[in-house]
């Protein structure tokens, strides 16, 4: 739990995010910025997709991942690489 952790702040560490790359945040926080039902749900995806990401929820956190939207024109995920978190 990060409870400093703003949508800008989340916005910015997507955009720093290398190709391949994943960063987690805490369910909590996922809750406490987008709240818990699916237009929550559509608006991270969307803001996901908006920094080149994928937005999968997991076991008490959600993961975005960078794609490499450059080398595939799409939004195809790239190998793996080292994660990032909060």
């Amino acid at each position: 739990m990060n409870e400093s952790l703003t949508v800008a702040e989340l916005r910015a560490r997507l955009d720093r995010l290398d190709d391949g790359a994943v960063l987690r945040i805490s369910d909590h926080d996922y809750e406490r910025l987008f709240g818990i039902n699916e237009v929550a749900a559509a608006e991270v995806a969307r803001l996901a997709r908006k920094h080149h990401c994928v937005s999968v929820p997991g076991e008490g956190s959600v993961y975005f991942r960078k794609s490499n939207s450059d080398a595939y024109g799409s939004a195809e995920l790239v190998q793996d690489a080292p994660s990032v978190s909060c």
